[in-house]
């Protein structure tokens, strides 16, 4: 006998969970707007230095929350249960987390050791910054994508 059942998958929404990244995104953008600020020209950081060694030092704290959250609720086991071709991106970014985290953890301990009177080393290090910028917005939007196309999976777009 045949069974012309069709298989539907889900995509279970967690309130909680959107309540938190949502809190979390906010509490990353005003760090990211403050920090963008201060090092945007030379003088203004090194003004600011000690100011932007606590804003370093909040900024990998919020990542360790940020980070812990997108792997603690799951999101990329949903993505990669809905579709499991997405599953080796899934792996991937997931893996991406430790490095992003270990970079910003090492520009936050470097900061304190910079000379802030030495605009070469202010410099080295607000590049330093910039590149881990760049490849934390990177990441963000690789991650977008992928809960995008396994909602896409999902609810049948394209049939």
């Amino acid at each position: 006998m045949v069974s012309n059942r069709t298989a539907t998958r889900q995509v279970t929404v967690n309130a909680a969970f959107l309540r938190e990244i949502k809190d979390d995104n906010i509490q990353l953008k005003a760090l990211w707007d403050k920090i963008s600020g201060m090092i945007s020209h030379q003088e203004m950081a090194a003004n600011h230095w000690p100011e932007l060694m606590t804003l370093f030092n909040e900024l990998r704290d919020q990542l360790a929350i940020h980070f812990s959250l997108e792997e603690a609720y799951g999101y990329f086991d949903d993505a990669i249960n809905i579709a499991p071709r997405l599953s080796l991106t899934a792996e991937t970014l997931r893996g991406q987390h430790s490095v992003l985290f270990g970079q910003i953890r090492d520009l936050a301990d470097k900061i304190a050791e910079v000379d802030s009177e030495v605009p070469e080393h202010r410099e080295r290090l607000i590049r330093r910054f910039h590149q881990f910028q760049t490849a934390f917005q990177s990441h963000e939007e690789s991650e977008l994508k992928l809960i995008l196309e396994s909602l896409d999976d999902d609810i049948g777009v394209g049939d």
